[in-house]
């Protein structure tokens, strides 16, 4: 997944997150602050939820800046884009496209959905690594020294 963070005002900071690819100590944090399974919080993450959304932003934040609290951070809903990348979208055609008990009416018209959604979709190999180097102007907090 792609996740841009551009505070009104600030700089934008962009990573590249796989959900697989967290360690358990980071996984019990968010499960910790998100109040379910790290598996409900991967769905509700991708389902648009602005509980997990937040949990996963204060997750990258505080990669940078350790001692950044959940309860500081606070943004609008419009500041936090979060989007598949080209690869997990593919992944995602060829099961539906292996899908079993799916009529062919409802498996062509995901397709069809999922390959426009590829078209646009941005590049990346989701290994949770950061896009661009946050800046302390991004999130108001000093850069870790």
């Amino acid at each position: 997944m792609i996740v841009t963070y551009t505070p009104d005002g600030g700089d934008r900071q962009e990573w590249e997150w796989n959900p697989d690819k967290v360690r358990a100590v980071e996984g019990e944090l968010i499960e910790k602050r998100f109040g379910d399974t790290y598996d409900k919080f991967k769905v509700a993450v991708q389902s648009g939820s602005i509980k997990a959304r937040r949990v996963l932003l204060w997750h990258l934040l505080k990669r940078a800046h350790p001692t950044l609290r959940h309860e500081d951070l606070d943004f609008e809903a419009s500041e936090l884009k979060v989007e598949m990348t080209r690869g997990e979208l593919e992944l995602m055609k060829s099961r539906v496209a292996k899908a079993k008990g799916m009529d062919e009416a409802t498996r062509e018209q995901m397709l069809g959905a999922l390959d426009s959604e590829i078209e646009e979709a941005p590049a990346g190999d989701t290994e949770g690594k950061a896009l661009s180097k946050p800046s302390s102007d991004a999130t108001g907090l000093p850069s870790p020294s």
